[in-house]
């Protein structure tokens, strides 16, 4: 039998809590049940690894995150999925299995087709409840598969980024982030891999992108990554 058989062959948490009745209001920690017998199951025979809301694929180079974020309002919750680059650095020392896609620069929201910014309701019965998660795997198994594939030639697409790619905006599809976030990656990315020659001119335009107090906070950065170039 297919997991996808078994997530929907079957109702979930009123039978599993043995209710006789779907809960009226459900919050989030009735909605994180949910999506621990509905989602988590097929996530993880797809090799991914987390519980509750959070869920991670780590990999060499690239580890891929799921985030549900329910909303503070409640009632609602969407859904953002990313992809982080191990040879960069967090601010925050996390490891990868621990990462959430707000930890990250590279991320999207997972939406139906022509949204930006999409929410979906809290279901209020079983029926709802087969429907939201049928929904969301066939979004992720379509839209999120073409997001997290489109980074699969990710050094030949980031690798001959100029500084001048960068300010005509050619590399947006690829590299969403403002000009000096952008040149800053790049220029940590050939750091890394020892291309001295492409860190200093992506880290000397990262500086001409300072404008007063915006961005200053990376100038040292920058400066430090010339001066490893030299």
């Amino acid at each position: 039998m297919s997991i996808l058989k078994k997530l929907f062959g079957k109702s979930s948490v009123a039978s599993k809590a043995q209710e006789n009745s779907y809960p009226s209001r459900m919050n989030s920690s009735d909605f994180k049940k949910i999506v621990t017998i509905k989602l988590a199951p097929y996530l993880r025979a797809n090799g991914w690894k987390g519980s509750g809301f959070n869920f991670v694929k780590v990999g060499k180079p690239i580890t891929k995150v799921l985030t549900i974020q329910p909303s503070s309002a409640g009632g609602k919750f969407c859904i953002e999925i990313g992809i982080y680059f191990d040879f960069i650095k967090l601010n925050k020392n996390k490891e990868p299995k621990k990462l959430k896609t707000w930890d990250l620069e590279f991320r999207t929201r997972l939406t139906p087709e022509s949204e930006s910014d999409y929410w979906w309701n809290f279901p209020k019965s079983e029926l709802e409840e087969s429907k939201v998660f049928k929904n969301i795997i066939r979004l992720f198994e379509t839209r999120g598969q073409d997001y997290f594939n489109s980074y699969n030639d990710w050094r030949e697409n980031f690798f001959n980024i100029s500084p001048s790619d960068i300010e005509e905006k050619k590399v947006w599809k690829h590299i969403p982030m403002t000009k000096i976030r952008t040149a800053l990656f790049l220029a940590r990315m050939h750091d890394h891999f020892g291309n001295p020659e492409k860190v200093k001119p992506l880290a000397e335009y990262g500086l001409t992108q300072v404008d007063g107090k915006k961005g200053s906070g990376l100038i040292n950065e920058f400066n430090e990554l010339i001066e490893k170039s030299l």
